[in-house]
C-alpha cells in the first residue's frame, strides 16, 4: 500500500514538472471528443474503416478552412493592414476623446507619440525578434502534435480506455465506465455549446458593429469577440472593451457610440445566458455560478490562460464523481428533518401563587 501511494505521489509530481507540454494534447482531445461521433456516424454508414473515416474527416475540415480563408482571408488581411497602418491616429483619436469627456489634463501629441514608440521598440529589439522566432516554432510544434494526437484519440479511443480501465480494480471497473460514459457525454456538450456560443457571438457582433455602428475593423473585432468568449467570467468583458475602445477612436460619435456598443453586447450576452443556452444548448455543466468563478480563478493560478479555459469542464467533472459518491440528500428529506427538529416553544408562563 505504501508503495502504491509513493507512485500516485511521483506521478502526480511528474505531471505537474511537464505541465507546459499539454496544451497540444488536451486540445487534441477536444477536437477528438467533437470529431468522433462524426467519424463513428461515417464508419458505420458507409461500412468503411475508421482511419478512412477520418481521412475523410479531416479532408473536410481542411477543405472548409481553406474556403473559409478565400472567402475571408481577404477582407481579413485589409482590415489588419489598415489597423497597423493608422495606429497613431487610432490612438491619438482614442486618447483624445478620453482627454476631452474624463478632463485628464494630458498632451495628446505627446503620450501617443510615447505609445506608439513603446509599442515599435518592443516589437522591434533583436531579442524580441528571437523570441518570437522561437514562438512561432513552438505554436507549429504545438499544432502538428494537436493534430497527431486527435487522430491517434479518434483511432484508438478504446484502446486508450482499455489501458486506464486495468488500474481499476475489478470489482470498480462497471463503475469507471458509468462514470466515464457520463462525463464523455457533459464534455462533448460543454464543447459543441462553446463553438455554437463563439459562432454566435461573432456573427452577432459582426452584424451591429457593421451594419449599425459602421465600425472599420467590425470582422475583426468581431472574430476576436467570438473566440473570447472561450474565457469564463473575463472573456465577455474583454470582448465589451475592445469593441468600446475601437468605437471610441473610430467614430465621429465618440463616447455616444460606446454607450450603444456597450448596451448591444449586454443584450447579446443575456440573449446568450437566458435564451440560447437553456433553451438550444441546456445546462452542459449544471455549476453553480460561485464554483464557475472558483473553478476559474483557480484554474488562472494552477496553469495560466490555459487553465482558465480547462477549469469549467475540469470542475464539472469533479462534480460527476462527487455527485457519484455523494448524492444529494432529496429536498423533501431536508424538510422533514428540520420539522422534526424544530425548536419547540416554551410553554406559557403561569403567574406564582400568592402566599397569604
Amino acid at each position: 500500500m505504501f508503495f502504491r501511494l509513493l507512485s500516485v505521489l511521483l506521478v502526480v509530481w511528474f505531471l505537474y514538472a511537464v505541465r507546459e507540454i499539454f496544451p497540444p494534447f488536451i486540445v487534441g482531445a477536444i477536437i477528438a471528443y467533437l470529431l468522433l461521433p462524426i467519424v463513428e456516424a461515417l464508419s458505420n454508414t458507409t461500412k468503411i474503416d475508421k482511419r478512412a473515416a477520418v481521412a475523410i474527416i479531416y479532408l473536410l475540415f481542411v477543405v472548409s478552412i481553406a474556403g473559409l480563408i478565400w472567402w475571408f482571408g481577404p477582407h481579413l488581411a485589409k482590415q489588419m493592414g489598415e489597423l497597423a497602418e493608422h495606429k497613431v491616429e487610432l490612438v491619438g483619436n482614442l486618447l483624445d476623446q478620453l482627454n476631452n469627456h474624463l478632463g485628464l489634463g494630458i498632451n495628446v501629441d505627446d503620450a501617443t507619440k510615447e505609445i506608439i514608440n513603446s509599442i515599435e521598440t518592443s516589437f522591434g529589439k533583436p531579442a524580441e525578434l528571437i523570441h518570437y522566432g522561437t514562438l512561432f516554432s513552438k505554436t507549429m510544434l504545438a499544432l502538428l502534435v494537436c493534430v497527431v494526437s486527435s487522430i491517434y484519440l479518434i483511432v484508438d479511443n478504446r484502446r486508450v480506455g482499455h489501458f486506464f480501465l486495468r488500474f481499476m480494480p475489478e470489482d470498480r471497473r462497471h463503475t469507471a465506465i458509468s462514470l466515464s460514459q457520463q462525463m464523455n457525454k457533459m464534455l462533448s456538450r460543454y464543447v459543441q455549446g462553446q463553438l455554437l456560443l463563439i459562432t454566435i457571438m461573432a456573427v452577432v457582433a459582426w452584424l451591429f458593429l457593421h451594419f449599425i455602428f459602421h465600425i472599420h475593423y467590425a470582422l475583426v473585432i468581431a472574430l476576436l469577440s467570438g473566440f473570447l468568449e472561450i474565457i469564463p467570467v473575463l472573456g465577455p468583458i474583454l470582448a465589451t472593451s475592445t469593441a468600446t475602445l475601437v468605437g471610441i477612436s473610430t467614430t465621429p460619435a465618440g463616447f455616444d457610440c460606446a454607450i450603444w456598443i456597450i448596451l448591444c453586447y449586454t443584450a447579446a450576452r443575456w440573449a446568450e445566458d437566458y435564451i440560447i443556452i437553456p433553451r438550444i444548448i441546456g445546462h452542459a455543466v449544471d455549476l453553480h455560478p460561485l464554483a464557475v468563478i472558483f473553478a476559474v480563478l483557480c484554474g488562472e493560478v494552477l496553469a495560466g490562460g490555459l487553465g482558465m479555459l480547462i477549469a469549467i469542464p475540469v470542475a464539472a467533472s469533479i462534480k460527476v464523481v462527487l455527485d457519484f459518491l455523494y448524492p444529494t440528500v432529496p429536498q423533501s428529506e431536508v424538510e422533514a428533518h428540520q420539522t422534526a427538529n424544530a425548536v419547540q416553544p416554551p410553554p406559557p408562563l403561569h403567574p406564582k401563587t400568592e402566599h397569604q
